[in-house]
């Protein structure tokens, strides 16, 4: 029983290298930004191959930006290469599509917002509504309950706080 413990340990142990010989490469890519990935970047970009001992290997891709005395090594220097009609296309494109995806967050958060206080809204209506012994908390902690002309001011506040929060 020892010996097929010991044989399945070693199976075991031997194979793990196997499970973990993934190449994660570093490199910069046209915007001077710091990559990692485990797919080699474009042939011309100079990389390094993290965690492994094997070279590099050219992967046959475009690649990203011309290269002819290196990358740019800032964004100023970026900026002065002109950019074609494609890439402003493509640039404008993707600065329009960021947009309306911060518009629709934004619209979003906006409904939940509403939701939320309509939701309250109605609450605080119903419980007006119902009058009774109905108190509020003072600064010191205290209640304080509410006369008839109170819940009158509440229950008008309230049904205002619906017409503005719930369509």
């Amino acid at each position: 029983m020892k010996l097929v413990n010991l044989l399945l340990v070693l199976t075991i142990l031997s194979m793990s290298p196997l499970l973990a010989q993934a190449e994660v490469y570093k490199w910069k890519d046209k915007d001077g930004s710091i990559r990692y990935t485990d797919t080699p970047p474009p042939s011309n970009i100079k990389q390094e191959a993290i965690g492994s001992k094997k070279g590099s290997k050219a992967t046959g891709k475009e690649p990203l930006a011309p290269v002819a005395s290196g990358q740019p090594a800032s964004a100023k220097e970026a900026a002065k290469v002109p950019m074609s009609k494609e890439d402003r296309a493509a640039k404008q494109k993707q600065s329009n599509a960021e947009a309306e995806k911060r518009n629709k967050q934004e619209n979003e958060a906006e409904a939940k917002r509403k939701e939320a206080n309509c939701k309250a809204a109605k609450a605080n209506y119903e419980t007006y509504k119902q009058g009774g012994r109905v108190y509020k908390m003072n600064e010191k902690g205290e209640r304080e309950y509410m006369d008839d002309k109170d819940l009158q001011a509440g229950l008008t506040q309230s049904q205002k706080e619906i017409d503005e929060n719930c369509n």
